[in-house]
């Protein structure tokens, strides 16, 4: 999973949606190159929507890895990981979702906040840590900051995260993984009526914008 995240450089998250949404997003993901996106389990029908989700990736052969955020609970990341569930990802980092992922081999990213925060992630076995909300607690800026004495840390920055270059650029520059990006690359308007069109050409101009900040 880490090669894939470190590979694509991004990842794209949705959230709230139905699933004739859900079909258009992993179908033109795959279309657009992407290996791996994130559904953050939010909603009511958030069950609902992801087993129709894993439903249509098999039944149409569909190359991409989901993973699933907004995990609060070790209950919860069960429930997702049984339905099918590539990764678990966490705004927090709690020892027994942790300890769950790792013994059904199934990947485990934490959120945190502060340094040490983040030590303790790495401590109970996190590869990568999900660092949110990034804009608010630092940016760039801090991420630059605490890789200093830690250049090994492997993070992904979430919240704040935009599509323009100088955005991006920075992130990358301070030495980040990957990035997470949701609203600012799929409004809750554009999900709400989006078409297979809008969708493409969304993840073709991420892929882009990437690719071209990282080279």
């Amino acid at each position: 999973m880490y090669s894939i995240l470190k590979k694509q450089g991004v990842l794209p998250l949705v959230t709230q949606i139905n699933i004739e949404t859900a079909q258009i997003v992993l179908q033109s993901a795959a279309d657009a190159g992407i290996k791996i996106i994130e559904f953050a389990a939010r909603a009511s029908d958030a069950k609902e929507v992801f087993s129709q989700m894993i439903a249509f990736k098999k039944a149409n052969n569909i190359d991409v890895k989901i993973a699933v955020g907004s995990i609060l609970t070790v209950d919860h990341a069960q429930t997702f990981h049984l339905l099918g569930a590539d990764c678990i990802v966490c705004p927090h980092t709690d020892l027994e979702i942790g300890n769950y992922c790792f013994k059904n081999n199934i990947y485990w990213i934490p959120g945190a906040a502060t340094l040490n925060e983040i030590l303790q992630a790495n401590k109970l076995g996190a590869e990568i840590v999900k660092l949110f909300p990034a804009d608010k607690i630092g940016g760039p800026g801090y991420v630059k900051a605490i890789r200093a004495p830690f250049p090994d840390l492997k993070l992904m920055p979430t919240g704040g995260v935009t599509l323009e270059e100088s955005n991006l650029k920075s992130w990358f520059k301070s030495g980040v993984v990957c990035v997470g990006i949701g609203s600012n690359l799929f409004s809750k308007e554009m999900l709400s009526n989006l078409s297979y069109e809008q969708s493409l050409q969304a993840f073709e101009s991420l892929i882009e914008v990437v690719e071209k900040i990282r080279n």
